[in-house]
């Protein structure tokens, strides 16, 4: 693996270079990780967030919940559109079909 790290006005990059491409590990002065989840499990995670937040008492669980949801959700949102991105960009029906073959079977029917 290769290292880069690019330093800006705005603070300080690093990308760790692999064969598939480059993965990011500081963003703008900030650690941060590159992680995939199973969209079925990503789902019901965040139904049982949006249920437990709201009950919480406690001010600052309350936010630390409502801060994983946000984050758990723009997740969601950035895998809609790369599901989106792949049927409109299929190579072939027959790749298209068996995408959507094994996304449905994946999720079960939820989207």
């Amino acid at each position: 693996m290769t290292s880069i790290i690019k330093q800006h006005s705005y603070g300080t990059s690093a990308f760790l270079k692999q064969d598939h491409g480059m993965k990011i590990v500081m963003n703008d002065n900030a650690p941060c990780v590159e992680w995939s989840f199973r969209i079925k499990e990503l789902q019901l995670w965040l139904t049982t967030l949006e249920e437990v937040m709201v009950k919480e008492r406690n001010h600052g669980n309350r936010s630390d919940l409502e801060g994983i949801y946000f984050s758990l959700k723009a997740a969601h949102t950035r895998h809609l559109q790369e599901h989106e991105d792949i049927v409109t960009d299929a190579p072939t029906a027959d790749d298209l079909t068996a995408y959507l073959v094994a996304y449905a079977a994946a999720v079960g029917g939820q989207g």
